[in-house]
């Protein structure tokens, strides 16, 4: 596993021309971990509610049935 240290010396040997490219990367790469924690933490919430619905929930499934109507074409 790679360190911090190791990441500041890499940093460290980047040219000036390729910093803002480097620094858009990782944000990049931070943002994109926060919304991957943050998506599977509203999952598993979803999940854990399910057990609030009871057993016979939305057993009858019955609808309305579909009104055809006229086309306005």
């Amino acid at each position: 596993m790679i360190t911090k240290e190791e990441l500041k010396k890499e940093v460290d040997k980047i040219p000036e021309n390729l910093l803002e490219e480097a620094y858009a990367l990782l944000k990049s790469v931070i943002g994109e971990r926060r919304k991957t924690n943050r998506d599977a933490a509203l999952w598993n919430k979803w999940t854990e509610n399910l057990e609030n619905f009871s057993s016979d929930f939305m057993i009858n499934r019955d609808q309305t049935a579909i009104s055809l109507r006229e086309s306005f074409d």
